[in-house]
């Protein structure tokens, strides 16, 4: 079976950019204050966010990866430094495998792919149910995003019939649906709060994304299932 294309976002997401400024001397702190990306060199810098690293390697041998970032267009350095950041920490896994561009939209070609990214702008957003929200409240590590994208690889694999729906395993299953289902509440008490379209959509892309797991898993009682 062919992988999904995954995708991975730097700043927040592999990269911890708070590293970044902590490194910087006190004039360079006052002098770029508020645009602290604009600082010739930073992005090398930086250190790997907890897990990042470790989580790659895991993930790459179940997705096709890349990476899809932006730069800040006032700081040429940042441009270079991001690709010699990969290499210092990534080797060749990403080798000829990185996009950088304010327009992630693109990449999303409606083929399944998955994008890893801390917010959703830039056309993030736009990757709909298959944008893991970095650091939100139901991904808000590298632990619990493996685990959802190993076990959506295996997912499709099932959907495919190249895996009998054995192997993924009912505490994997459970756990995941549970997740999402509490996500759910989340949004819902938000959109009671302040209703926005926004909250609209992303409540019909986590309720599609259950009811995939739910079915994938051969659950047939319809009470489970959300109604969209």
């Amino acid at each position: 079976m062919e992988k999904k294309r995954l995708f991975f976002d730097m700043d927040g997401v592999l990269v911890n950019f708070q590293s970044g400024i902590d490194k910087l001397s006190d004039e360079d702190k006052r002098v770029y204050e508020g645009h602290y990306d604009d600082v010739p060199g930073i992005f090398s810098q930086m250190d790997p966010m907890p897990g990042a690293i470790e989580a790659v390697h895991k993930l790459k041998e179940h997705y096709d990866v890349y990476i899809l970032s932006t730069a800040p267009w006032g700081n040429p350095t940042a441009w270079s430094d991001k690709l010699l950041w990969i290499k210092k920490y990534l080797g060749d896994v990403f080798e000829k495998r990185m996009v950088l561009t304010h327009c992630k939209n693109l990449l999303n070609c409606g083929n399944g792919e998955f994008l890893i990214d801390d917010n959703k702008k830039h056309g993030a957003s736009e990757f709909g149910e298959r944008h893991i929200h970095f650091g939100s409240e139901c991904f808000p590590g590298w632990d619990c995003v493996v685990e959802f994208l190993i076990a959506e690889a295996s997912m499709d694999q099932v959907l495919t019939g190249k895996l009998k729906r054995a192997l993924i395993t009912e505490s994997m299953a459970n756990k995941t649906i549970k997740a999402l289902d509490a996500y759910m509440k989340v949004l819902n008490k938000k959109c009671d709060e302040d209703y926005t379209s926004e909250l609209g959509e992303e409540v019909m892309e986590i309720a599609s994304l259950t009811n995939r797991w739910l079915a994938a898993t051969g659950e047939r009682n319809k009470n489970k299932y959300y109604d969209i």
